[in-house]
């Protein structure tokens, strides 16, 4: 219930030069499973997400699930609908908890989006986030849109260069590292048929 949905006063987000150091460490990771990269790569991204998007989006749980002998980590957080953004995601796609899908890969392929989309229902509405290195490939990026003009969901992303840029915004203090999602989320918008 959304009486569930309250600030956490137990969360301390991390101080921002430790940011940076688990950024860089992300940052060096190399994409894919070997050596626990992919673990690796999860944890950080855990780390600094529920840091960086605080007190927008509260920290819920991160979870694994198995689809088809793959194990999916995912990042779920409260929307408290703090902000316009917060709000017109839960209004449009009617997700009270955000899903956020972690994944090491140095290109999203369309598994990953299906895995994703089918995930995206009741309790989690139609919004999910994609965290990934880089940008969708061209074709993925048109499934999205795809699923968009289909069905009505909404899969964006966050890759490594929009974790710089978030730790940088958090830094300056000029703005909330949310906002990056947001841009992220104005972007894929503009790009749906009307």
């Amino acid at each position: 219930s959304d009486l569930d949905c309250h600030n956490d006063p137990l969360f301390t987000p991390i101080p921002v030069l430790s940011l940076k150091g688990r950024l860089n460490e992300l940052r060096k990771l190399p994409s894919g499973k070997d050596d626990n990269a992919d673990k690796r790569f999860e944890d950080l991204a855990v780390q600094l997400l529920a840091s960086l998007l605080y007190p927008h989006l509260d920290f819920a749980a991160d979870q694994v699930r198995t689809e088809s002998g793959a194990q999916i980590r995912d990042l779920i957080f409260y929307n408290g609908r703090s902000m316009d953004f917060l709000q017109d995601i839960h209004e449009t796609y009617h997700s009270r908890q955000l899903v956020f899908e972690l994944k090491n890969v140095k290109a999203i392929e369309g598994s990953h989006i299906n895995q994703l989309n089918r995930y995206l229902s009741n309790e989690f509405g139609s919004f999910g986030v994609l965290v990934t290195r880089n940008p969708l490939p061209k074709p993925m990026f048109k499934n999205t849109i795809d699923l968009w003009a289909g069905q009505r969901k909404c899969i964006v992303s966050l890759t490594d260069q929009d974790l710089d840029m978030m730790v940088a915004v958090q830094e300056s203090r000029q703005r909330n590292p949310i906002e990056v999602l947001k841009r992220s989320y104005v972007e894929f918008v503009r790009s749906c048929p009307v």
